[in-house]
């Protein structure tokens, strides 16, 4: 009894063990059994994954409707949803200065945030004058005067005094200033530090030479000049760009002068640097593109036959407004990006008096009116405001904008 429960005992071990001694009845069940189980369970992976897709699926078309109703969407009215009270004279003007309000007049300067809290201010004295912008700094100037102020959304940088007076100038996200100055017989350029009393570097121009600097512009981290320069020579006008390198770059040329290019029967009132190292001139004739790091290179001309009313510009877009003499609206705006492409045309009938580029979109305005385009040229908003607007600022949201009128600042969303 006691072997037979041994041997009972150990064929159980084998079984266990799925030893070869099994019979093909109890193999065959247990193989129905496996089959049947991971049957089960793949069929619940499966069920499981189509359900995960279902409901990813059901995301993504709902995503997608939120999206191009979004897109699709055209505004009728806004609304105020904060607005702070602003106190500021009569005189003063104001602009956007890096999501900022920089306010200044003969007396002063001031920069105020969004919600009326002024940030610093700065008094002075100036007959007419000059400002000049890049990103969140900004300088001010008196044409024919001898001092620059500059400052940023943070606070005052510094000033430069000019031994010679001012005729133009231009300054740099980091402050640095190109300043054309007055020395008689000829035009001096010298650019400034506010960290310097002495300037970094100067050259002196002549008509006969090169001719009257008309436009400069500096490169944000202060290291390039572009310079627009007009000759009159036997009874025709010509110009020409030239460009400055003040890096090591720049040293193994005389004057920092890296390169330049002649235009006949243009003039060549604005240039400006955008980024990605691109920079564009303005004729009245043309727009000209140029890219390069150290040493630019003229990458494209554009011929102009009509008059150019306006330009507009910041660091990704410029814009040019012509009249449309036989459309159906009075202006028509061409915008161009920094590969020299033009990327939007639209016709309006606004008399504006400023226009933005913003990466949500277009906005034309005057001091009672706004139309708002998309980069697709969708109009978006065309309304008229309550009260007349001194500045307008974009949020990078189609629907959301800070406007500021005689005595309030406010925050608008547009619905």
């Amino acid at each position: 009894m006691v072997m037979a429960e041994i041997k009972n005992f150990n064929r159980n071990q084998y079984l266990l063990k799925g030893s070869k001694h099994t019979n093909s009845a109890y193999d065959d069940d247990d193989e129905k059994e496996n089959k049947s189980l991971n049957s089960m369970l793949a069929r619940h992976r499966q069920i499981k994954l189509y359900t995960v897709l279902g409901v990813v699926a059901a995301i993504i078309v709902a995503a997608l409707c939120l999206y191009f109703n979004w897109k699709n969407a055209v505004y009728t009215d806004y609304e105020v949803v904060q607005q702070n009270e602003w106190i500021r004279a009569g005189e003063t003007r104001c602009l956007n200065l890096g999501g900022a309000l920089f306010t200044y007049s003969n007396d002063g300067m001031s920069c105020t945030d969004t919600r009326g809290k002024v940030i610093w201010n700065q008094t002075y004295e100036m007959q007419n004058p000059i400002i000049r912008t890049c990103r969140n700094t900004v300088a001010v100037g008196d044409y024919n005067g001898r001092s620059i102020y500059v400052a940023n959304t943070q606070g005052i940088l510094g000033t430069i005094d000019t031994a010679m007076p001012i005729r133009d100038f231009c300054v740099s996200a980091n402050g640095i200033v190109a300043a054309v100055l007055d020395d008689s017989s000829v035009t001096a350029i010298y650019v400034y530090s506010t960290a310097k009393a002495d300037p970094l570097v100067y050259f002196k121009t002549t008509m006969s030479k090169s001719g009257y600097p008309v436009a400069l512009d500096i490169s944000a981290d202060g290291t390039r000049m572009a310079v627009s320069y007009l000759k009159a020579e036997n009874g025709k006008v010509t110009s020409s760009v030239g460009f400055y390198n003040f890096s090591k770059v720049g040293q193994n040329y005389t004057d920092n002068m890296v390169g330049g290019y002649g235009y006949s029967d243009a003039v060549v009132p604005l240039i400006h640097f955008m980024e990605n190292d691109t920079v564009f001139a303005v004729a009245d004739n043309g727009l000209m593109f140029y890219r390069g790091r150290q040493i630019p290179e003229n990458i494209m001309n554009i011929a102009i036959s009509e008059e150019i009313q306006s330009v507009f510009y910041n660091d990704t877009h410029v814009g040019l407004v012509f009249y449309n003499p036989t459309g159906e609206t009075t202006y028509r705006l061409e915008v161009y990006d920094t590969n020299a492409k033009k990327v939007s045309e639209i016709s309006f009938n606004v008399d504006y008096t400023d226009i933005l580029f913003d990466s949500a979109g277009i906005m034309i305005r005057s001091d009672s009116e706004l139309l708002v385009y998309d980069w697709d040229n969708r109009l978006k908003y065309e309304g008229g405001f309550k009260e007349r607007i001194a500045c307008l600022l974009p949020s990078g949201n189609i629907s959301k904008y800070t406007i500021v009128t005689d005595d309030t600042i406010q925050q608008i969303t547009l619905y």
